[in-house]
């Protein structure tokens, strides 16, 4: 790894404490509310970032993926101080919760392609799958203080000092972006064609490639039950069982150990050559801790269970990410990224306020199943030859 890649994971990582002290006191406030309201939340956050994705991938690569987001960093920096100015005077209600999470979303949605690109350009395609492991590892250690940090944080100052939180890292991460030059950076490619037209040369990459197309589907299902976990079933299990904020954060740090300790171990050993078989059952493991959350009567027992589940996610990322990017043409870095977030997001809208209408122990079940319900047929689907020929340096 060259410095360059080390000084952007840096400023990466501190901003995702931020995110994470945001997120999770956008969702213990929303879920005071009610869950109805919290889901309501949830969509204002993922919706503009589903309708803009696609733009976001276009402009990534026209302009490059690193202008674009130093672009985003300043606005998203600069948006979260002056929400947390508008809060800290009229208090928290739900209509500045749902503006709080469209903004974010609505930036999300040109930020989101243009970090995941990033990695690429900052090494050697043999060099990636360990590189991303770094950086989620480094990213998992950060949001394991965060749980915790957060349940803090909503207890003293609550979302204002989150906000402040965010815009401060996001700071660090705009001065870090403008100071590093990505040493395998791409030409910005410019506008040849209309935005709709380069939106769909990216869905027809997409589609046509066996490993690109199997890995948004699964993505997609898994998307749409695991990720709704930390963000709306914890908060509401944690308040059917009066336990606290900071003991919700302990219940969403399990998760995260767990998934640590296994990016950990690929980026010292890298990934297994079976991507599509180990990913699999790393679904299976995750809807195993996902299931037993549902029925846990205690802390602890809330704490082994997302343990088992982070496990399970981690399999599951850390194996078919670098997949999914070293697949990428470098002509399309952005663009694909943003179909493989628009993956996550689209079903993450119907989820969340599918989940919310349940119970809280039937919307767990319900996730585990579908979660065990991927990690099967993402086995029986693997392409095998072409995934064990691309996992391979």
């Amino acid at each position: 790894m060259n410095r360059a890649y080390y000084g952007w994971l840096a400023g990466s990582t501190l901003s995702v404490l931020g995110d994470t002290a945001l997120f999770f006191a956008l969702s213990w406030a929303a879920t005071g509310i009610g869950p109805q309201i919290a889901a309501l939340v949830l969509t204002g956050f993922t919706l503009p970032r589903a309708v803009l994705l696609l733009l976001g991938g276009v402009l990534g690569d026209r302009i490059g993926p690193r202008r674009l987001l130093v672009v985003c960093t300043a606005i998203v920096g600069a948006c979260c101080f002056l929400l947390a100015v508008v809060v800290g005077v009229r208090g928290v209600s739900a209509g500045l919760l749902l503006a709080t999470a469209v903004v974010v979303g609505t930036v999300d949605a040109f930020a989101l392609p243009a970090a995941g690109a990033l990695v690429r350009l900052f090494v050697p395609d043999e060099q990636v799958p360990r590189a991303m492991a770094l950086r989620t590892s480094a990213t998992q250690v950060i949001t394991l203080v965060g749980g915790p940090l957060s349940g803090f944080l909503v207890a003293t100052i609550g979302l204002v000092g989150a906000l402040v939180l965010d815009g401060l890292t996001f700071a660090v991460l705009f001065v870090v972006l403008l100071a590093l030059r990505p040493p395998y950076d791409v030409p910005a490619l410019g506008a040849r064609r209309s935005v709709v037209a380069d939106a769909l040369d990216g869905l027809r990459v997409a589609v046509r490639d066996p490993v690109l197309r199997t890995v948004l589907l699964v993505v997609a299902l898994v998307a749409a039950f695991v990720l709704p976990i930390s963000s709306l079933c914890v908060p509401l299990l944690a308040r059917s069982h009066g336990w606290a904020a900071s003991q919700a954060g302990f219940v969403v740090a399990g998760s995260v150990t767990g998934s640590l300790v296994v990016t950990v171990l690929v980026a010292r050993f890298g990934t297994y050559a079976r991507a599509g078989l180990v990913g699999g059952l790393g679904c299976v493991v995750a809807a195993t801790g996902i299931a037993v959350l549902a029925i846990a009567p205690s802390v602890p027992t809330a704490v082994g269970a997302t343990l088992v589940q982070g496990v399970g996610v981690g399999l599951f990322t850390s194996h078919l990410a670098p997949v999914f990017v070293r697949s990428t043409p470098r002509s399309h870095l952005t663009r694909l990224q943003s179909l493989l977030s628009l993956a996550q997001t689209i079903p993450l809208l119907a989820s969340t306020n599918v989940l919310a209408t349940l119970q809280v122990r039937h919307a767990l079940a319900l996730a585990a199943a579908a979660t065990a319900l991927a990690g099967i047929a993402l086995v029986r689907l693997e392409p095998r030859a072409v995934l064990e020929r691309r996992t391979s340096p």
